[in-house]
């Protein structure tokens, strides 16, 4: 089934044309991965199906049942509500069906002449609530926050208190948390850690709704993308597989289209030679039927070629001595909270090392102390002979805001301004560019300045936190390579999984304050951590087959206790209407015996005496099974509360 089509999308902002005839089809469960440079317009195509942004042109149609949802950069949450509270939002549904249960039971326990139809609803609504598997939301809330890399100390936080990077997390979580079948994501990756990412992974390949995802994470639309969408200027091009598939097409495709545009031209020249030669003479005529071919001919239109970063080689100025970087001791807290507990490294010349842990765990501040801009508690950084360190920072610190492009160049290096600008071109600064001032770039912008600055500085020990930030995927390929090709010592952060893989030889983990050391790359050391997984698995399968059995047990008790208390609603109704036939029977027979023609027959009175004495204690014991019932149906409706813990 289709769930979203679009036809013939034009979109522009005055002059530039950012969208040009996009057509695109998505059928439901697919999971849409939308690639392309930087500027090509993936986020506004986003927004336009998503509804958020009308086109100029083009029409959109949706699946009539399709609930969409759109991830947010900035969060729309209430600062006062908490993170539980928060991520509860995406189940407002299933907690409204289980607002009006209780609603309902309430109105079974009054009796009254609607029971009946109350029942009815009561009985619709709980199927519904089983349906949406109402139960375990709270269980399902506390497994994405956790995902997501918050702790159960983190839940009752206000949503105010969070950084940028944790609301973004918790808006993610609530979107997640509602579950619509139609789901549009741009950079869902951005602000999680390396665990989280995985998590969301897993979290997707099992997603029951229609995926549409703008990643520059290779390793995320590898595992996830079931078809490529390759947006390039003007045109959409569709490829069915994962990232690594759409490669090899995309690369067979242009390859052929530039042998083909080749050819073509190649006939062309010729043609257009050989009328030129023979357009005045004795083979005028043959001339002219060729000019008519070339006129008649359908042109292939010239390979695109996409704006990427210039490949540049990150020459060292000197080389360093063996001994590049010695930490001994480390340790550094702020307030009461330790980040680095006494951590111990040390890295040679030509060494290429990745850190990775999860969001907050002391990365920053660890190479803020080891490229001395922050000072350690306790411990000795030394630095090697001849050592020159380059510095990359999240925050570009090292720009000044004031300083136009070309001067952020000119000022820190002695070059022309035309090998500046040339340099800047590179870096896709060109015309007008360069004039525009450091404080009012972009951040990928900034990030590109900085790190032209680093290729320019040429010194040998780089330590560089997520140098990729901001980049489209052709524009890391090309860091990547500079990388790899860097003859001098290496040490970064960063969350690229596939960068991390291609570029580090050495893997070094921060957690709870602690390092730990894998001499080999990401592969290397996913497959250590599974080894160690293993080891464990055994335990761990017993304990988690244990909380699986009780969650499942609390569910059914939670069910059992709601089918018992409808029983026992239906038992409460039926007696209350035995004990008002037994009362009016008690009437009756009060009257009878209270007129003296009963006794004018012995035996019609001995009879009338039998039934009122029995009439009396049918009573007292329906009176007795009510209270009881009462009681009983009080203590089912305590359970039933007690059973939705957070």
């Amino acid at each position: 089934m289709v769930i979203l089509q679009a036809q013939k999308i034009n979109v522009s902002f005055g002059e530039q044309e950012v969208l040009r005839d996009i057509s695109l089809s998505i059928q439901a469960g697919e999971r849409v991965g939308l690639v392309g440079a930087n500027g090509v317009g993936k986020t506004t195509l986003l927004k336009c199906l998503d509804g958020q942004m009308t086109p100029d042109s083009g029409e959109l149609s949706y699946a009539a049942t399709a609930a969409r949802g759109y991830l947010e950069q900035l969060a729309d949450f209430k600062e006062e509500s908490t993170v539980w509270e928060v991520v509860l939002e995406g189940y407002k549904g299933v907690l409204e069906k289980r607002r009006l249960l209780h609603e309902l039971e309430s109105a079974m326990s009054q009796g009254g002449p609607e029971l009946t139809r109350i029942m009815d609803d009561y009985a619709r609504v709980s199927e519904a609530y089983e349906r949406a598997d109402g139960y375990a939301c709270e269980n399902k809330a506390r497994r994405i926050l956790i995902g997501l890399g918050f702790s159960p100390n983190d839940f009752d936080s206000r949503a105010g208190t969070l950084s940028g990077g944790q609301k973004t997390r918790l808006n993610l979580g609530r979107l997640l948390a509602k579950s619509p079948e139609l789901l549009f994501l741009d950079e869902p990756t951005n602000h999680l850690d390396m665990n989280s990412v995985e998590w969301l992974e897993d979290f997707f390949i099992t997603y029951p709704g229609t995926i549409l995802v703008v990643s520059h994470d290779r390793r995320f639309l590898d595992k996830v993308a079931t078809r490529i969408l390759d947006l390039r200027p003007g045109e959409l091009h569709s490829y069915a597989g994962n990232y690594s598939q759409f490669l090899e097409k995309r690369a067979a495709e242009d390859l052929a289209w530039q042998r083909a545009y080749r050819k073509q031209q190649e006939y062309i020249r010729q043609t257009e030679a050989y009328i030129r030669r023979f357009k005045a003479g004795i083979k005028s005529k043959q001339a002219r039927g060729r000019q008519s071919q070339l006129e008649r001919l359908e042109r292939i239109a010239a390979p695109v070629q996409e704006k990427v970063l210039g490949q540049h080689s990150l020459a060292i100025k000197q080389e360093s001595g063996q001994d590049v970087l010695t930490v001994k001791n480390i340790s550094k807290s702020f307030g009461e909270k330790q980040i680095l507990k006494r951590l111990h490294l040390q890295i040679k010349k030509g060494e290429k090392v990745a850190l990775i842990g999860p969001n907050g765990c002391g990365k920053t501040t660890f190479l803020k102390i080891i490229s001395q801009r922050l000072d350690a508690d306790e411990g000795e950084v030394k630095i090697g002979s001849r050592v020159s360190i380059g510095y990359f920072g999240q925050e570009y610190d090292d720009l000044e805001p004031s300083n136009t492009v070309l001067e952020e160049l000119l000022n820190h290096f002695e070059i022309k301004v035309e090998e500046a600008r040339t340099a800047l071109g590179t870096m896709l600064f060109s015309g007008d560019d360069v004039f525009k001032l450091v404080g009012d770039l972009s951040g990928g912008e900034k990030g590109r300045l900085a790190f032209l600055k680093l290729l320019l500085a040429g010194d040998n020990f780089l330590v560089l936190d997520e140098p990729t930030n901001h980049l489209d995927i052709e524009s890391r390929q090309v860091v990547e390579q500079m990388l790899k090709d860097y003859e001098g010592t290496l040490l970064m952060v960063s969350h690229d999984r596939y960068f991390v893989d291609q570029v580090a030889e050495r893997i070094l983990t921060i957690e709870n304050g602690n390092m730990e050391c894998y001499d080999g790359n990401y592969s290397y050391y996913l497959e250590k951590k599974q080894a160690q997984k293993q080891l464990v698995q055994s335990d761990k399968k017993a304990d988690r087959q244990q909380v699986l059995r009780s969650e499942w047990q609390a569910r059914e008790e939670e069910k059992e206790q709601r089918r018992k208390k409808r029983w026992q609603q239906k038992q409460l109704e039926e007696l209350e209407m035995r004990i008002t036939e037994l009362e009016g029977q008690k009437t009756d027979l009060e009257t009878s015996l209270a007129d003296p023609a009963t006794y004018s027959d012995d035996e019609n009175a001995r009879a009338v005496t039998t039934a009122y004495r029995q009439l009396e204690q049918d009573l007292e014991s329906a009176y007795c099974d009510w209270e009881k019932l009462n009681v009983e149906l009080e203590a089912s409706e305590t359970k039933t509360a007690g059973l939705n813990p957070r």
